[in-house]
């Protein structure tokens, strides 16, 4: 069973872990423990069975959030793990009167994308060569 939670501090290191492995410029375990006391910013992680299989940060400014960075474990993949922790993220940015979310997704990730689409997200937007030479859509989802 997948459980979805507000990350704490002891985290951090599993989430650095993932952002090395999934992310083009990840954070450090030090960024990230920082990051999960600041309170403009929204870590969550998920778990099977107390196992970490992914996480989702977004920062809060006025009322809108930019998803930061979200991965899911390879072997958790197309499970529904990335719906549930954006599900998490939502209803925390419902309680705080958040009105939209955003964020960029390399234009060729279409897996990424589709989840995107399928939870609510349009696109509204590009920015060239974001990517490492690669373009990025920008994506909008109000709440």
């Amino acid at each position: 069973m997948i459980n979805v939670r507000r990350a704490v501090k002891s985290d951090a290191r599993k989430i650095a872990q993932a952002e090395k492995q999934y992310i083009d410029c990840p954070w450090t375990e030090k960024q990230i423990s920082e990051e999960i006391d600041n309170p403009s910013v929204r870590f969550f992680v998920a778990e099977e069975n107390g196992e970490f299989v992914g996480y989702l940060s977004g920062v809060v400014t006025c009322d809108e959030c930019e998803v930061s960075n979200i991965a899911v474990s390879e072997n958790f993949r197309r499970r529904g793990i990335g719906k549930m922790l954006f599900a998490a993220l939502e209803d925390c940015l419902n309680r705080i009167g958040v009105r939209q979310m955003f964020l960029l997704v390399r234009d060729g990730n279409s897996a990424a994308q589709g989840l995107y689409c399928k939870i609510g997200f349009n696109v509204v937007g590009k920015r060239k060569n974001y990517y490492q030479g690669q373009d990025a859509l920008i994506m909008r989802k109000n709440l």
